[in-house]
């Protein structure tokens, strides 16, 4: 041994350092010889959607949804009680990471956008097969930028041209219109590209549409904007056409959830893979195995109405049980939470009694959709008018129909519909903005917080309609990159 060490050695120091750098690595590959096969296109978007499952988007991405009223922080992060009283200090960790993050997809995407032309140039793929993964990959560019326009309004946009002239330190775009337009144009991409119904786990026309309905209705600022609130209609009644509702509320999120129409855009886990299942697992009380944040308010439970099947699924509360495989069935105590519940939807646990890191979490459901088209068909045309989408959602709930229901009926079915699913912070910022609600005064009441909050709370417009951009890449930019005026120390 002693001796090819020696020899490899005198090999090196006979060999001139500019022969060493010139020698060209075993295994690299430049963008030369790599975007030459359908291989290289699914290995790059592969890439893209890996970035969903992290640490950073599987699960901190969930905390700002701790700014509305569905549940309290939990847990031990002093950067959560940040985010929670509406007051993030630019340096907190979460906006870093979070939004790192979201640029690793876009990234990615840019990488296939890019290069993907020259292996359909080469022969090297099928139509349907290109158009779906240039489709894909213009989809998750926008949904990437997506989760930016509801959590900074204003953030750079980087496209294949500023990756080609290699010019990433750009200033955020002017307008949180400017970015929702920019978005709009790549779902536009991806419908035309898109087949109505991808393989499993990969996104079809549907998801696209979805983002295209929600952003339509963020941008319906007044209660009767005509003009959005018809192109929310528009957008989501192609959902409606072609993406029915699963029969069965439960199977939206345990094993096989990905084959079910419903479900637009779906992270995919593995039980081998551990990390992916974060966003699962960091809800739930620590002695069952789980992270212990995030725990479900009174105020969410009690808004369920008696008999809805959905409470059982969303939550579970002292004195309740849950079957834990071979561990039998275990009891929901006082002593695991502060508020006396835990979020219960993405929960499971396999036949051996180990927690079940293979669950599938959704990202968009067709459900959400059909609670925007008719909700924009409510602030149109009045009580009434949305009553079969509204119906067509609760048909699996075991509750009965509603008739004439108004702006109030609609936010209440969207709140237990969507519970911990990370929509309802900015639900009720819509809602604010449009007049139903007065959040300084909503988000004040004491059955929105837990009581040590009590007086911590302080909601205020503008400010928090966005999170501050995180300091350290604003201070690397030299000067480029300016933080939300509203969050300047």
């Amino acid at each position: 041994m002693k001796k090819f060490i020696f020899i490899l050695l005198s090999i090196i120091m006979t060999t001139s350092c500019d022969d060493i750098l010139e020698q060209d690595l075993v295994g690299k590959r430049t963008d030369q010889d790599y975007w030459t096969t359908e291989a290289d296109m699914v290995d790059a978007l592969a890439a893209a959607y890996g970035q969903w499952p992290t640490r950073a988007l599987g699960m901190h991405d969930l905390f700002f949804d701790n700014q509305g009223d569905d549940h309290w922080r939990a847990g031990d992060h002093a950067e959560d009680e940040e985010i929670e009283t509406f007051n993030t200090n630019p340096a907190n960790y979460k906006l870093r990471d979070t939004y790192r993050y979201k640029y690793e997809v876009i990234s990615s995407a840019n990488g296939i956008l890019i290069n993907g032309p020259k292996v359909k140039e080469l022969g090297a793929i099928s139509d349907a097969s290109y158009n779906s993964i240039m489709g894909q990959a213009y989809f998750l560019r926008a949904y990437a930028y997506y989760r930016l326009y509801l959590i900074h309004g204003r953030v750079p946009i980087i496209t294949e041209e500023n990756v080609l002239t290699n010019e990433y330190n750009v200033p955020k775009c002017e307008s949180p219109e400017i970015l929702s337009d920019f978005i709009l144009a790549d779902l536009e991409q991806a419908v035309s590209l898109l087949p109505m119904d991808n393989v499993p786990g990969s996104v079809g026309k549907g998801a696209a549409w979805a983002v295209m309905t929600s952003i339509f209705m963020h941008r319906a600022e007044d209660y009767g904007n005509a003009e959005f609130l018809n192109k929310a209609i528009t957008a989501g009644q192609n959902v409606v056409d072609n993406y029915p509702l699963a029969d069965d509320y439960l199977s939206l999120f345990r094993e096989g959830n990905q084959y079910l129409k419903e479900n637009l855009f779906i992270m995919m886990n593995d039980l081998d893979w551990i990390n992916q299942s974060i966003m699962s697992k960091h809800r739930g009380p620590r002695p069952w195995g789980m992270y212990g944040f995030q725990e479900p308010l009174d105020d969410l439970v009690n808004e369920f109405e008696d008999g809805d099947v959905r409470k059982s699924v969303t939550i579970i509360s002292d004195g309740e049980f849950a079957l834990q495989g071979s561990l039998g069935l275990v009891e929901h105590t006082p002593d695991l939470t502060n508020t006396g519940h835990s979020y219960f939807k993405y929960m499971d646990w396999t036949e051996s009694g180990n927690f079940n890191h293979g669950l599938n979490i959704p990202f968009l459901r067709a459900a959400d959709t059909y609670l925007l088209v008719a909700e924009a068909q409510i602030r149109l045309n009045g009580a009434g008018a949305g009553d079969d989408l509204i119906n067509a959602v609760r048909e699996r709930t075991g509750l009965g129909p509603v008739s004439g229901a108004d702006i109030d009926d609609l936010i209440h079915e969207t709140r237990v519909e969507l519970a911990g699913e990370n929509f309802r912070y900015q639900n009720l910022l819509r809602w604010h903005k449009a007049g139903i609600y007065d959040l300084e005064e909503f988000l004040a009441r004491p059955e929105k917080m837990i009581p040590a909050d009590l007086g911590r709370k302080i909601w205020n417009a503008p400010k928090n309609f966005y999170q501050p951009l995180y300091q350290t890449d604003i201070d690397n930019s030299d000067g480029v990159l300016e933080q939300n005026p509203d969050w300047v120390n």
